[in-house]
Order: structure tokens, then sequence, then C-alpha cells
């Protein structure tokens, strides 16, 4: 049993399927790193895309609030010097 077992190629094949498998738990540690980077990424860009749409809403206030109070850009006649 131990000579087929160590002289028919069974060691080395082992050996190899280890380093495959290895290879492969490798490149699924990287891929979970990364998945939980771009996770990261993404919670942060909502908190930033949230902060700027409640200030984008307190601007619109403003503006709304203002308009009425903003000079036109088409001045009537009656805003002309008395020269003209």
């Amino acid at each position: 049993m131990f000579y087929s077992y160590f002289f028919c190629g069974k060691t080395s094949n082992n050996f190899m399927e280890k380093d495959k498998i290895l290879a492969v738990e490798e490149k699924i540690a990287y891929l979970e790193l990364a998945n939980f980077q771009l996770e990261d990424e993404v919670y942060r860009q909502k908190l930033e895309i949230d902060a700027l749409t409640t200030s984008l809403k307190s601007l619109r206030t403003i503006v709304e609030h203002l308009d009425g109070k903003v000079p036109s850009e088409n001045p009537s006649t009656s805003d002309f010097p008395p020269h003209y």
C-alpha cells in the first residue's frame, strides 16, 4: 500500500492539488478584502450624498425665501436714473 501510494504519483498529485486549493483560497481571501473595502467606500459615499442632499434642500429653502426679495435681472423703466 505504501509503495503504490508513494511511487505511483499520488503524493505529488496530492501536493499539486493542495497548491491549487491554496491558490484558490488566497484569491478568495483577496476578493473578500476587496469586497469589504468596496462596501466601506459605498457606505462613505452614501453618507456624503445624504449630507449633500440635506445641504441642497437648505439652499433651496433659502433661495425660495429670497426669491421675492432679490431684484429681477430686467430692470423696469422706473429703475433707471432720471437722466436716462
